[in-house]
């Protein structure tokens, strides 16, 4: 009998669990080995190092954060776990001469953090959060190496932009000439001697030592530039309809064959580019583009971020909507999700640092005409092996905090793990729904193990009595069943999906003592008398359970209460995306 209690409520449990698992949306589902189902805006590769990743987080459905990943995406690690409430982290970029430093930004309150030991911890950058007016906060950063310094670029809500050559110690306001909606700052690139902004209000330049942007007359759009890229003497621009190029900065041309859609960030592999847009992830180059698989299937669901580094291009990382973040070792033609990611060959990945855009010729002999009477044939000379690209032989500068103290190149070890302060421990995420269910059910069984079932032996009960009933008189002196109301007690457990507690110990009531009942038995007398006498105490027997109906008892409030509750998740999560990467 308890066993067979037992084997009803896993029947139970996995029956909700499969039922769960057929109405889940295919987002929650995709993302069962993420760190976190939020959105991810923004993605950097340390410099040498393309195992070595950062992810900033929507602050939707949990709070935001930095995640790293030292294994090329396959595991990841929360470095930010006291980060403030209502922040989303739109930017994160690494100081292009040195991989331990690294910063991010934020679209919510306007914090910038600053890592110094690769993204394994951050701290805020003290006094910049002052500098911004009211509602203001930073959408982009921008690092650009500039007379062997690093200097950084903060593009802001309402603010115009900020510049800083120490680290984050001192900045320089740049907003002269930005007025109106050209103050909101969404890309920034470097291209030819000036510096370019994509706004709110279409493209602005910042000549080389100037003061002042210029609104760029031939700006393809109006509208917002999402996103900004410099490639091959190329400035791409992608707006909320389509992506445009140029190679002076002053004519623009759309790109053919690409959708009509917002185009939110653009990474380059010297051969291909690869285009995260509102539809999917878009690869190609010239008139010939096509759209990215992710574990061999098209990819068309929003995608906010694309990264990798120009020391191993083909290493191309995508982050947006649904799916965490996926990795592409082939420059983003084919893309693995996290639960199908090989191991990243470093090694090879670094080996590979310039495509071959075309197949070279195979060498041939040719005569070449000398001076003398005869012609002698000259061997071509055979073609220079490539130099690889070592991590370790990179320059730095040693960082000082100080505006006016020179800075003294020094060779640092790159592609290492960061050895300053080990990472913290990443915390433990809730539990989610399906699990609580399955945990209150075995509770359920336990407590149905010490309480006998009573809706079924009341049937059992009724049935006995209308047929003790039923018999003939000669028959009275049987035994009978006792009467219903000298039945002892027996609950059931009320417990139901929406009032389910895992930690509540459950009560068992004690069975009432049977106690003896008077039997109707035959009389001489033609009036109906009874006579009392001692019936045996009646013996427990197996009462078998309508597993039907036990299901259907159950089910509903279940489905009920998880339909709910996933609606709610997908209409927040909705919202905020809808928000976040659009509204900065």
């Amino acid at each position: 009998m308890r066993g067979f209690q037992i084997r009803l409520h896993w029947i139970v449990s996995i029956v909700v669990l499969a039922a769960l698992t057929v109405l889940a949306p295919v987002w929650v589902m995709a993302q069962t080995a993420a760190p976190t189902a939020n959105p991810v805006l923004s993605l950097a590769v340390a410099p040498v190092a393309p195992n070595q990743v950062l992810a900033g987080v929507l602050n939707s459905p949990r709070p935001a954060g930095i995640y790293r990943s030292a294994d090329a995406g396959i595991t990841w690690t929360n470095t930010t776990p006291d980060l403030p409430p209502n922040i989303s982290i739109t930017s994160i970029i690494f100081d292009p001469r040195n991989a331990r430093i690294a910063y991010a930004s934020d679209g919510g309150a306007g914090f910038i953090f600053r890592s110094q030991d690769g993204g394994a911890t951050w701290a805020e950058v003290a006094g910049f959060r002052s500098l911004l007016s009211a509602n203001s906060a930073v959408g982009v950063l921008y690092a650009n190496v500039e007379n062997n310094r690093t200097a950084v670029y903060a593009g802001t809500r309402f603010d115009g932009v900020f510049r800083t050559e120490d680290g984050g110690a001192t900045w320089q306001k740049l907003d002269g000439g930005l007025v109106g909606e050209a103050r909101r700052i969404r890309s920034l690139a470097a291209f030819g001697d000036a510096l370019y902004a994509g706004t709110h209000n279409g493209l602005y330049r910042l000549p080389a030592g100037a003061a002042t942007w210029e609104a760029v007359a031939g700006t393809p759009t109006t509208s917002i530039i999402f996103t900004l890229l410099a490639d091959r003497g190329v400035l791409y621009a992608g707006s909320g309809s389509a992506l445009y190029a140029s190679s002076n900065g002053d004519s623009w041309e759309r790109v053919p064959n690409l959708p009509t859609s917002v185009y939110y960030d653009l990474a380059a592999t010297g051969r291909l580019l690869v285009a995260a847009s509102e539809n999917g992830l878009w690869v190609g180059s010239g008139e010939s583009w096509s759209l990215a698989t992710v574990d061999g299937a098209p990819y068309n669901t929003p995608v906010y971020a694309v990264a990798n580094t120009s020391r191993a291009p083909r290493t191309v990382y995508a982050g947006g909507d649904s799916g965490w973040v996926f990795r592409s070792d082939d420059e983003g033609v084919t893309f693995a999700g996290i639960a199908a990611m090989p191991p990243l060959d470093v090694t090879a990945a670094l080996a590979t640092a310039t495509p071959t855009p075309t197949p070279s010729p195979t060498p041939t002999d040719t005569a070449t005409p000398t001076n003398t009477p005869t012609e002698t044939a000259t061997p071509t000379p055979s073609p220079t092996p490539t130099e690889t690209p070592l991590p370790t032989n990179t320059p730095t500068a040693t960082e000082t905090r100080t505006p006016t103290a020179t800075r003294t190149p020094t060779p640092i070890t790159i592609g290492l793990e960061p050895t300053a302060t080990p990472p913290p421990t990443e915390t433990a995420l809730p539990t989610d729904t399906p699990l609580s269910i399955v945990e209150s059910d075995v509770q359920d069984a336990e407590s149905d193990v010490r309480a006998p079932a009573r809706g079924a032996g009341d049937r059992v009960a009724d049935a006995l009595l209308r047929a003790a009933r039923a018999q003939p008189t000669e028959e009275a002196t049987s035994p009978t069943p006792p009467d219903e109301a000298t039945l002892p007690a027996l609950p059931l457990p009320t417990a139901t999906a929406s009032t389910i507690d895992p930690t509540a110990t459950p009560t068992v009531a004690p069975p009432a003592a049977p106690t003896e009942t008077a039997t109707p038995t035959e009389t001489a007398t033609p009036t109906d008398t009874v006579t009392p006498a001692p019936t045996p105490t009646p013996t427990a027997t197996p009462i078998p359970i309508d597993l039907v109906a036990e299901v259907e008892k159950r089910l509903p409030v279940i489905f009920l209460g998880a339909i709910v509750v996933l609606g709610t998740v997908v209409l927040a999560a909705g919202v905020s995306i809808l928000r976040g990467p659009r509204d900065i």
